[in-house]
C-alpha cells in the first residue's frame, strides 16, 4: 500500500510541475555530478540574478525535491500530512514560473533504478544547458546489485564509477541539450563523450587538460580570498575569479569553469561574469564557511557532506592554510555513509591522506573512522566530540570539520566551538525537521 502511495504521489506531483514547465516554458539548466552541485546551481544563479529573471530550486535535487521545487512547494517535516498539503496544493502552483526565463536544477541521482536514477528525472524535466562536473564513488551501495559480485577492490570500485559515469551522462546523451558542459580530466566522462555522437548538442568542456575549452590556469587561497584563473581557449585569454570572505579548495576550480561555460553560452560577457560573481557568490551552509571559533581559532566547516574527493580536496586546502598563516591544523572527521563494499578502501585512502599532509591532531565521529583512521581520537556523537574540543582545542588552531549527514551531524560540534552562538544560524541542517530528526537520534545513542 506504501509504495501505491509513492508512486501516485511521484506521478502526481511530475504530471503539474511539467504543465507549470509547458505553460511557462523556461530554459532549464540542469547540473548533475558527484560533488559540487550545490556550489554550482549557487554559484550559476550569481552570475544570472543580475541579469536574467532566475529561479533556482534550493531544497532538492531528487524526484520529490524537483517537482516540488518547480512548483514552489515544501513538504515541511515530510509527514503525512506535509505531503498531503503538497498533494493539494499542487495544482494552485502552475503559475509558480510566471515569467521566469531560466530555471536552475540540480539533477542528483542515488541508483541505478527509478525513481532515483536520471531516466526517471529526465521524465520531468529535459535541461536546455547540462553541466556534468564530475564522477566519483558516492552513494556506491545503491550500485551494488548491478555489478559482478565476484568483483572486488580496485577493479569494483572503478566499475561502479563507471555506472555512476553511465548514469549521469544521460543528462547529455538522453537528455540531447542545445548545450552540454562536461569535465575533460574525468576518463569516464571523457570516453562516453568521445564513443557518442551528438546530433544537435554544442558541447564545451572544461579542465586542466589542454585540450579543455575552459583550462585550469591557477588557484590561489588565503583567510580573505580564493583565486581562480582559467584559459579561455577559443579566444585565447584569461579571465580571473577572486571570490571574497570564503576559503574554497581546489575543487571549485570545476565550479566556476562550469559557471564560466554557461555565462558564455547565455551571452554575457568576461566582465560580467567577474563582476556577478565577485558580487553575488555565497557559499551554502556546511561546505567551506568560515568562523570565528574559541581560542582564537578558525573553523573551516564543511559539515554538510563527505566524499573521498572532498575530503581529499579540503584537506590539501587547510593544510596550505595552516602553514600560510602558521597555525595548527586540527581535523575532525566524520564517517563517510552510503559506500557499501568500498568503505574500507575509501577510508583507509583518507587515513594514508591524513598521514601523508601530516596533520597535527585528529578527532573523528563515527564506527569507520575509528576502524580505519590512526592516530586519532574517537567520539560516539558530534556533540562529545564538540565537548572535547572546546575544552582543548590549540591556540589558533584551524579546525577542518568534515563529515557526512547520515547518523554524524558535524554541524552540532561547530556549535560548540563558535565564538559568536548566533553564528549558529548559519550552519546546516538548522530547520525544524533536521533540528528534530537530530534530537531523537542523540537521545537515542
Amino acid at each position: 500500500m506504501k509504495n501505491i502511495f509513492v508512486w501516485g504521489l511521484l506521478y502526481y506531483l511530475r504530471f503539474f510541475s511539467k504543465v507549470a514547465l509547458f505553460l511557462h516554458k523556461p530554459k532549464v539548466i540542469g547540473i548533475t555530478g558527484s560533488v559540487g552541485k550545490s556550489s554550482t546551481r549557487n554559484a550559476v544563479f550569481a552570475m544570472m540574478k543580475d541579469y536574467f529573471k532566475v529561479k533556482v530550486i534550493k531544497e532538492g535535487n531528487s524526484e520529490t525535491g524537483i517537482p516540488l521545487g518547480i512548483l514552489g512547494l515544501t513538504p515541511g517535516n515530510y509527514r503525512l500530512p506535509d505531503w498531503l498539503k503538497a498533494i493539494f496544493l499542487a495544482p494552485f502552483k502552475l503559475n509558480s514560473l510566471k515569467n521566469i526565463q531560466y530555471l536552475i536544477i540540480e539533477m542528483g541521482i542515488d541508483s541505478p533504478l527509478p525513481p532515483k536514477n536520471m531516466d526517471y528525472l529526465l521524465t520531468i524535466v529535459k535541461p536546455d544547458i547540462a553541466v556534468v562536473l564530475n564522477v566519483y564513488p558516492v552513494h556506491t551501495m545503491q550500485f551494488d546489485e548491478i555489478v559482478d559480485e565476484n568483483l572486488t577492490g580496485e577493479k569494483r570500485t572503478k566499475t561502479i564509477v563507471e555506472k555512476i559515469a553511465e548514469e549521469k551522462m544521460k543528462i547529455i546523451i538522453k537528455g540531447e541539450p542545445e548545450v552540454g558542459i562536461y569535465n575533460l580530466d574525468d576518463g569516464s566522462i571523457k570516453y562516453l563523450v568521445s564513443s557518442i555522437k551528438y546530433k544537435k548538442t554544442r558541447l564545451v568542456s572544461f579542465g586542466k587538460n589542454e585540450e579543455a575549452d575552459i583550462k585550469y590556469s591557477d588557484y590561489q587561497v588565503n583567510l580573505n580570498r580564493t583565486s581562480f584563473k582559467y584559459l579561455l581557449k577559443k579566444e585565447n585569454k584569461g579571465i580571473e575569479i577572486n571570490i571574497k570572505n570564503f576559503v574554497l579548495p581546489k575543487g571549485y576550480l570545476e565550479v566556476f569553469a562550469a559557471t564560466i561555460a554557461i555565462g558564455k553560452g547565455l551571452g554575457l560577457t568576461d566582465r560580467e561574469i567577474v563582476k556577478s560573481l565577485t558580487n553575488n557568490f555565497t557559499v551554502p551552509s556546511g561546505r567551506g564557511s568560515i568562523f570565528e571559533g574559541v581560542n582564537s581559532s578558525i573553523i573551516v566547516d564543511s559539515s554538510y557532506n563527505a566524499s573521498r574527493a572532498s575530503v581529499f580536496t579540503f584537506l590539501e586546502m587547510t593544510k596550505e592554510l595552516s602553514e600560510k598563516e602558521n597555525r595548527p591544523f586540527v581535523l575532525l572527521l566524520g564517517d563517510m555513509r552510503e559506500l557499501g563494499q568500498e568503505t574500507k578502501m575509501e577510508h583507509e585512502a583518507v587515513a594514508q591522506k591524513i598521514v601523508d599532509l601530516k596533520v597535527d591532531k585528529i578527532y573523528c565521529v563515527g564506527t569507520n573512522t575509528k576502524k580505519y583512521i590512526k592516530y586519532r581520537r574517537c567520539f560516539k556523537t558530534a556533540i562529545e566530540a564538540g565537548d572535547y574540543l572546546r575544552r582543548t582545542l590549540p591556540y589558533r588552531a584551524i579546525v577542518l570539520v568534515k563529515g557526512s549527514q547520515n547518523e554524524i551531524f558535524l554541524e552540532e560540534a561547530v556549535k560548540k566551538l563558535l565564538k559568536n552562538k548566533s553564528d549558529y544560524k548559519k550552519l546546516c541542517r538548522q530547520n525544524s525537521f533536521w533540528l528534530n530528526k537530530k534530537k531523537a537520534f542523540f537521545q537515542g545513542v
